[in-house]
């Protein structure tokens, strides 16, 4: 009874974390696609809100081990931080979808744009600025046919799970903490 209560609890508190997580992925998501004028502010908005996110695993973690007593076993702290990242992603994928096919249909395309002045800026040499370009122009034909597709949103929300997921792994092994066991607690046989 005991271990079904833990796991409700895992699942309670992850659900928590997740929606919060959620909507930080969504004001990260937003500032990304109107406020970031350049790709390198772009790339800043990303990386400080992903360290935020891997900030709040690690806090859902530490709220579970605080709910548990101050102790929590790395099965437990994965769990919740897992459920946490499960629901987080999938308002990540919804948000993505929702504002790339209905708020800001010609996103990629000014995102293309924005990516060729960069490159056109950052690579002096014409043949290598040439190759990349076109690498470019390939990627954003790929990612506009393929990226909303069902096949691709599904593969898109698979990937986020397990980066992040890896992350959560790590950060509940930072906050896993084992009761001490000492030969006096122990039964009799």
């Amino acid at each position: 009874m005991t271990e079904l209560t833990s796991k409700t609890s895992n699942a309670k508190t992850g659900l928590i974390f997740g929606l919060m997580i959620g909507l930080i992925y969504c004001i990260s998501l937003y500032l990304r696609y109107n406020a970031a004028s350049s790709v390198i502010m772009f790339g800043v908005i990303t990386l400080l809100f992903y360290l935020i996110v891997i900030g709040m695993l690690i806090f859902c973690g530490i709220r579970r081990r605080n709910e548990l007593g101050g102790y929590i076993e790395l099965k437990d702290a994965f769990q919740t931080i897992f459920i946490a990242i499960l629901v987080a992603e999938l308002i990540y994928v919804l948000f993505n979808i929702v504002y790339l096919k209905f708020i800001d249909p010609n996103f990629f395309d000014h995102w293309q744009t924005k990516m060729e002045a960069f490159l056109e800026r950052t690579i002096k040499d014409d043949t290598r600025r040439e190759e990349a370009l076109n690498k470019l122009k390939e990627q954003m034909e790929t990612q506009k046919e393929k990226g909303l597709t069902a096949a691709g949103i599904l593969k898109s929300y698979l990937i986020s799970v397990a980066i992040t997921g890896v992350f959560g792994l790590i950060a509940a092994l930072i906050v896993r903490k084992r009761k001490m066991e000492f030969e006096l607690d122990k039964p009799a046989s």
